[in-house]
């Protein structure tokens, strides 16, 4: 059994890798904004699961806190965890490394971030790669739009709106979006700490899904009845010029291409979205 320690275990994806994996692996929690780095004890670590960071925020964040967390604090635990002798080590990044201008994002695709969030990201992966050896495995995931029991931000006021209104002004959108069911995530990291690949990995669920299809399927899961209408052209190009954040999020379409991952670690997300959106909408 595989001793794994993780950073950031009381957050959203921490506490369901904990409680899926409370069997299979031998789990150590850290908190680093209550412990340092030098004063941690890695020794008898096989794996260390770092999941600890500042996420993309809506309100206004200083950028140094991105940087000082996402990238300083990163390269501070692998260079302690290369010393311990720890053997393979999980970044979980995210696909904002890519930036905002694309609609397919493959393993092959240019870097282009535009935001604190993103470029901390990116130079922590960077400096990870510096230390990687035979010996200290470096593993990089980056996931797109996680949802799952105990979400917050934008998927929390969507199911929030189909919770308080019976017509929505979101039908007809035919976009493509690629997300994430948290216990798919959650496999995935399994598969990684199994397989003990050294890589940069994407993933999403077995299908991009348009926002249209994700209200309809939380109603479902919440067995709520509602009625998404279609709005004109004219108004989605008021929200365009207007609001273009919430118009990509709404409209707009984010495929990840993952097949490269799916056959180096020989993995298949073991839930549907359907399965992944009920369970969310159960539980939130």
């Amino acid at each position: 059994m595989k001793t794994v320690l993780i950073t950031g275990a009381s957050g959203f994806v921490g506490q369901r890798f904990c409680v899926n994996n409370k069997d299979r692996y031998l789990i150590k929690t850290v908190s680093l904004q209550n412990a340092q780095i030098e004063d941690l004890d890695l020794s008898g670590v096989d794996v260390i699961l770092h999941l600890a960071g500042i996420a993309h925020r809506m309100d206004k964040t200083d950028d140094s806190l991105y940087f000082q967390v996402n990238y300083e604090l990163t390269k501070k635990l692998a260079e302690a965890a290369k010393q311990a002798g720890v053997g393979h080590f999980i970044f979980v990044s995210t696909i904002k490394v890519y930036g905002d201008d694309y609609e397919l994002l493959t393993p092959e695709t240019m870097c282009r971030p535009n935001d604190a969030y993103g470029k901390s990201k990116l130079m922590a992966e960077a400096a990870l790669k510096d230390w990687e050896t035979k010996d200290f495995i470096i593993s990089i995931v980056r996931p797109p739009l996680i949802y799952g029991q105990g979400v917050k931000g934008n998927m929390q006021k969507l199911m929030g709106l189909v919770e308080n209104r019976k017509y929505i002004p979101l039908g007809n959108i035919n976009n493509k979006r690629s997300m994430l069911g948290l216990d798919n995530f959650v496999a995935l990291l399994d598969r990684v700490i199994e397989t003990r690949k050294s890589g940069t990995f994407l993933i999403q669920d077995s299908e991009p899904v348009s926002t249209s299809r994700l209200i309809s399927e939380i109603a479902k899961g919440k067995n709520i009845q509602i009625k998404l209408i279609s709005i004109p052209w004219v108004v989605r190009y008021t929200i365009k010029k207007i609001a273009p954040e919430i118009y990509k999020r709404l409209f707009g379409s984010l495929v990840v291409d993952d097949s490269a991952t799916r056959n180096l670690l020989n993995f298949e997300p073991p839930y549907s979205f359907e399965e992944g959106i009920r369970l969310m909408a159960k539980n939130n």
